[in-house]
């Protein structure tokens, strides 16, 4: 008697799941078969050998329909959409690739939310990236998903971080911003690759968590750091770069602002810092209002903020940090 056909890749894809949580330390529970309406396992998270009072749910798909060279799937019926969008556990979807011997994760109930909002009660398939932060394997299972579940950044050197803030995809970019600021603001390292990532890549291409980045290093009272969150031989240096932006930095950052508002808390607001950063802005406006390499709408707004500069000035020496 053979067992059908699908089982022992099933049965692959949850073995797989089970190693690495069991390898990261945490607490692995499979759901039996007959009791399986939208969850394989659930998981008991635990973290330096204290057990979490927080439980999640995994999804598993195992096999090559699953998966290609760039993307996982997984089919979701309207049923599974509701059961996943609605349950109380956060639902981990995760897809095992028997030929590569490797897996990769998304966070169903998000999916599920999202696509329920904007699509109503049909089905539809699952569809996302294998990247460099959502491989399912026991060492990634412990520094990036259960801080990530948890609310905190990923545990993750500076040096990885920092290729994930150069990729050249725009999730993987974003995600290394946050988490690379979030975890290693105290390092040069970390300043380095943000200014230097800031330099070299056009608007189009940059998550705008860069330049707020770059104005929570200069101070800002709703959203910087204060001033022994960062050890002056770090901060001091890497603001004195940001210093020196001049007329091509600043407008590029005035591209990436989604309209004209500058109250708070709008992320106009949240950037001053790098607008009215030094005395020479009012000339740093003007070079862009004059120069025909910019976009007009852009051209306007550095006139706006230089006749805004002209007749506020007391706002705007708020904002010096020269």
């Amino acid at each position: 008697m053979k067992p059908r056909g699908n089982l022992v890749t099933e049965r692959a894809g949850i073995n797989f799941a089970r190693t690495a949580v069991e390898g990261a330390g945490s607490l692995f529970k499979e759901i039996n078969l007959q009791h399986d309406y939208g969850h394989d396992a659930t998981i008991m998270l635990v973290t330096d050998g204290q057990v979490r009072p927080r439980e999640i749910a995994l999804q598993v798909k195992s096999g090559a329909s699953y998966v290609s060279p760039l993307k996982c799937t997984i089919p979701a019926s309207a049923d599974h959409l509701f059961f996943w969008a609605e349950h109380d556990l956060d639902t981990i979807g995760v897809v095992y690739d028997p030929v590569e011997q490797k897996a990769w994760w998304v966070d169903l109930r998000n999916a599920a939310r999202d696509f329920r909002r904007l699509n109503g009660r049909t089905g539809t398939t699952i569809a996302f990236n294998k990247s460099v932060w959502n491989e399912f394997n026991k060492n990634d299972f412990a520094s990036i998903l259960i801080p990530t579940l948890l609310g905190e950044a990923p545990r993750v050197p500076v040096e990885r971080l920092c290729t994930w803030v150069t990729s050249d995809d725009e999730e993987t970019h974003d995600l290394g911003v946050r988490a690379i600021r979030a975890r290693h603001r105290c390092r040069s390292e970390t300043w380095n690759c943000l200014i230097e990532t800031f330099l070299a890549r056009s608007a189009e291409q940059l998550s705008i968590e860069v330049p707020i980045s770059l104005a929570m290093l200069l101070g800002h009272d709703d959203i910087g750091y204060m001033s022994n969150e960062i050890p002056p031989g770090v901060r001091g240096p890497a603001i004195q770069r940001v210093l020196n932006f001049g007329p091509a930095e600043t407008a590029k950052i005035l591209m990436m602002l989604p309209d004209r508002d500058f109250e708070r808390p709008s992320l106009g607001y949240s950037l001053l810092p790098l607008f009215g950063k030094g005395a020479n802005t009012p000339a740093i406006f003007a070079m862009i209002r004059e120069s025909e390499v910019y976009p007009g709408e852009i051209r306007e707004l550095a006139s706006d903020l230089l006749n805004w500069y002209r007749s506020d000035p007391h706002f705007w020496r708020f904002w010096r940090r020269d």
